[in-house]
Formats: C-alpha cells, sequence, structure tokens
C-alpha cells in the first residue's frame, strides 16, 4: 500500500498596524512653590556633568516690557541670570545661572509673530516662537524656509544663540543664523539707563554677529 501525503504550505501575510503617539517633552523648569525654589535640567533630562541646576525663582513675561523690566530689576539687585527656552533643547549646561540665588528668565510666553513682509520675504517674530510656529506663520504668506533644523520644538532665540544649523547647498549655507537681518536684545545697564538696556543691531553692525549667536550671555533676546 502506497500511503501519499500531501504537503500544502500555505503563506500568510499579517498586516500591522502601530499607534504612535509624540509628544513634547515634560516642562523642564519644576519650581516647590509657584515660581520660586526650581530647578532646571534640558530636554534629554540631564546635563552632561550629571549634576542639578537650582535657582531661586523663574519669570515669565509675555511682553518686551515685562522683559526689559525683569531685567532691570535683577540687574539693581546684581543677581544672576539665564535665559531659558521652552524645551532647553541644548545638551551643555548653558541654562544654568550658576548659584541657587539665580534668576531664570523663561522665554515660554514670548511667543508671537509680530511682522510678515511678504515684498522683503522677511518676518519679525518674539524669540520664544518655535520653529514649528515660523514655518506656519511663513506658510500662511506663501512663504517658505529653504533651511531648518531638524526638530520642530527649537525656538527662534534659541536656535540662534547656540548656532543651530540645517542641510542646504544654497544661498548661504545651512546655520540659521546666517539669514537674520535683525534683532533686538535686552541686557543690564547701569542706573542711568533704568539698569536695563534694549539694542536694535542690524546686519552689518559692529556688535550683530557677537549677538546672534551669544549663548545667552550677552543679553534677553526679545526680538
Amino acid at each position: 500500500m502506497v500511503l501519499l501525503r500531501g504537503v500544502f504550505q500555505f503563506s500568510c501575510f499579517f498586516l500591522l498596524i502601530f499607534g504612535v503617539r509624540c509628544s513634547p517633552p515634560e516642562d523642564h523648569i519644576k519650581c516647590s512653590s509657584k515660581n520660586t525654589d526650581c530647578t532646571i535640567t534640558n530636554s534629554y533630562g540631564v546635563f552632561p556633568d550629571r549634576s542639578t541646576c537650582r535657582a531661586a525663582e523663574v519669570a515669565y513675561p509675555s511682553t518686551e516690557e515685562e522683559l526689559i523690566s525683569i531685567v532691570a530689576k535683577a540687574t539693581e539687585n546684581k543677581r544672576k541670570m539665564k535665559v531659558a527656552t521652552r524645551y532647553s533643547h541644548s545638551i551643555p549646561k548653558l541654562v544654568c545661572p550658576d548659584g541657587e540665588d539665580g534668576l531664570l528668565i523663561s522665554t515660554k510666553y514670548l511667543n508671537h509673530a509680530l511682522k510678515i513682509d511678504v515684498e522683503a520675504m522677511t518676518i519679525t517674530v518674539e524669540s520664544g516662537v518655535t520653529l514649528r510656529q515660523l514655518i506656519n506663520e511663513a506658510a500662511k504668506a506663501e512663504l517658505v524656509l529653504p533651511y531648518a533644523p531638524y526638530w520642530w520644538g527649537l525656538t527662534i532665540g534659541g536656535l540662534l544663540s547656540t548656532g543651530a544649523h540645517g542641510s542646504t547647498l544654497r544661498d548661504k549655507g545651512s546655520a540659521v543664523h546666517d539669514y537674520l537681518t535683525e534683532l533686538r536684545i535686552v541686557s543690564p545697564g547701569g542706573a542711568e539707563d533704568g539698569y536695563a538696556k534694549v539694542r536694535e543691531l542690524k546686519d552689518g553692525d559692529q556688535d550683530f554677529n557677537a549677538a546672534k549667536v551669544s549663548l545667552g550671555v550677552l543679553g534677553v533676546i526679545s526680538q
């Protein structure tokens, strides 16, 4: 008796669908009592030296006038201050005011687009505007950016100050600060200045290059 065995091969295809949720980093500034007794880290959750940065207070100006008042008061009281962006994306510990009595000035609410000049192809924004906001605002005017870093959560003030860049072979290159034409920066001043100075610098001015990639040590970029 001959037994015949049929061998059947089945090819099965499975379509797997994965759901992915994306969310921005949690708030990198945490305070034990409202806006006082604070710690700050970066969006990665730790600085390279693994230390904790502490500050006495954080301020959240929403207008340039409020920013000027905050800088003036801190200067008069001889307090160390550092600028904190919305997500504090930089790996180095640039944001730490170096002392538990220091002041953090967050640009979280300085986040408004102020003016678009379609003919000149320029846009004026506050320094806390994110790259995503900038791209969206430009798109409303049918304008685009030919260069950009990879993450939309970067703020304009932060990416300029740290020399952030994208990737392009056209025009001036991929460094975003090379396309900046003008900025306003609030710096400490003397008593005769009301303890704060607002400098408006343009491309070609003596201090322009230093101010646009300042690592946050020459003042707070407002616009």
